[in-house]
């Protein structure tokens, strides 16, 4: 996919003092290092822009360079006439960039810190209708105002770049029961212009390509799988082929569409057809690259999507399933789709289809159906992000699994502790009644790392708002979707 593209222009005015060519010539020598350093690419447009006509020649350049962001130094103070012409070029972000004065008396030398501050108030208030949106910056390489918020930006806007290129399908439709995954693609398509969805694609899809395979072309993929895992639950081991067949299936047909992400509708088609559930498989295909989400949530496999451009890493789908008080924790979980960059030192085991018991090595229900991992997640930070049902607001969350012994229940699955919701520290019972009481769907996209600041900036350039924490209380609450 292309790299983020940052145009980087400067304007000022000829009665400011400060030596501006030298500064600008510092800051593009800087930005240079930035982009080999954050892995963007850069379009620098060469004269000092002044007049307005300077400011539509600067623009019409960035435009034709297919810049993204479009990065405005005020190396001095600048004719406020620019702001409406940079305001409104066509790129996916403004920066309104502003440098320290370098005096502390005498006569100001570039006033450029109040030429940014005019700016964003000609933006915010005379391009009122125009709903601009904008980051400003201040300072130098390795100024507290511009190195970490740069590559915030520059994270945030190459998700948004990619996903807006992205291609990803629902197959099978949203499992039956789970009423709380269907969504409005119309809104997907507005929010990430340029994003493919197909809703279209059937199970008997992935069935038949399954189904299509000689037993030459899937017994080396079952022996594979086998091998990476720490066992196989000898009650598991006669799916392994199954397994093989329905990973090769969705594996070739994600390649043959080039989709990026899917969500698969994993019951209950395979297990009437197969008597089997595609768990391991989901998690072989997050662990290589392709997003993959189960149940048929579209939304989460986008959440989760975005998620992977952020950490560059695999992501995972889980439930929330418990909660603790006394230690401030809540049990992520799922069957077992976690990818092994999760996993703890001691590996996962491939095993049948969950049965509710405690977890026990070697237990396995007679009942279930293979093949899942049953893996403890290591030690680690990490995010959750998704959106809500009505596509309007982000739930960010953060924290760490611990690394701690503390039972759990069979499947994939980690305790999670020091809670972070928005950016501030949460309880528990907050957390659990914030997700309650908005009736937020029961999915979780959870990716390695804490990328809590670049998630809420990809929240501020996409216009969405974030899931509102909602305090605890005895009484029946609303939160923000009652009435």
């Amino acid at each position: 996919m292309a790299k983020l593209k940052v145009g980087l222009v400067g304007s000022g005015q000829l009665s400011f003092p400060g030596d501006k060519t030298a500064q600008f010539r510092r800051s593009c020598g800087e930005m240079q290092e930035f982009a080999r350093e954050l892995g963007f690419d850069l379009f620098i447009y060469g004269d000092i822009v002044i007049t307005e006509e300077d400011g539509e020649a600067a623009v019409r350049a960035c435009e034709g360079e297919g810049v993204d962001f479009l990065l405005l130094q005020c190396v001095s103070y600048s004719s406020g006439m620019l702001a409406p012409v940079f305001g409104r070029a066509k790129v996916m972000g403004l920066g309104l960039w502003a440098i320290p004065e370098g005096a502390d008396d005498g006569v100001v030398p570039f006033n450029s810190f109040c030429s940014i501050n005019m700016f964003s108030g000609i933006i915010g208030h005379y391009l009122e209708d125009d709903r601009v949106r904008f980051k400003w910056f201040y300072g130098n390489r390795g100024d507290a105002f511009f190195d970490r918020r740069l590559e915030v930006t520059v994270r945030a806007l190459g998700s948004i770049k990619k996903m807006k290129s992205s291609k990803i399908a629902l197959i099978g439709g949203v499992a039956p029961g789970f009423n709380d995954l269907y969504f409005d693609e119309r809104k997907i398509l507005k929010m990430y212009g340029g994003v493919k969805i197909n809703r279209l694609h059937e199970f008997s899809e992935i069935k038949d390509r399954a189904l299509a395979y000689r037993p030459s072309e899937v017994e080396p993929v079952a022996r594979s799988m086998a091998s990476c895992a720490s066992c196989v639950n000898p009650k598991a081991a006669p799916l392994m082929e199954t397994n093989a067949r329905i990973y090769r299936a969705l594996k070739d047909f994600v390649a043959e569409y080039g989709y990026d992400a899917v969500a698969v509708s994993c019951w209950p088609a395979f297990q009437q057809q197969f008597g089997f559930s595609v768990c391991s498989v989901l998690a072989q295909l997050n662990e290589e690259g392709t997003v993959a989400a189960c149940e048929g949530d579209l939304v989460s496999a986008l959440s989760m999507l975005n998620l992977k451009y952020l950490a560059d890493d695999a992501t995972m789908l889980m439930d929330l399933i418990a909660f603790d008080e006394d230690d401030q924790t809540v049990l992520m979980w799922h069957c077992g789709p976690a990818a092994k960059q999760f996993c703890s030192g001691e590996g996962y085991s491939l095993d049948l289809n969950y049965s509710g018991a405690p977890h026990e090595h070697g237990m396995s229900d007679p009942n279930g159906l293979g093949v899942t991992r049953d893996m403890v997640f290591a030690g680690m930070p990490v995010t959750v992000a998704r959106l809500d049902a009505a596509l309007e607001n982000m739930l960010l969350v953060s924290g760490e699994f611990i690394s701690r012994e503390k039972r759990s229940l069979r499947g994939s699955r980690g305790w999670m502790d020091n809670l972070k919701m928005n950016l501030e520290k949460v309880s528990v019972r907050d957390f659990v009644n914030t997700i309650m009481v908005n009736r937020f769907p029961h999915h979780f996209p959870i990716a390695p790392g804490e990328w809590s600041d670049e998630i809420a900036e990809v929240c501020s350039w996409l216009g969405l708002g974030w899931v509102k924490k909602s305090p605890y209380a005895d009484h029946m609450q609303n939160g923000s979707c009652g009435k």
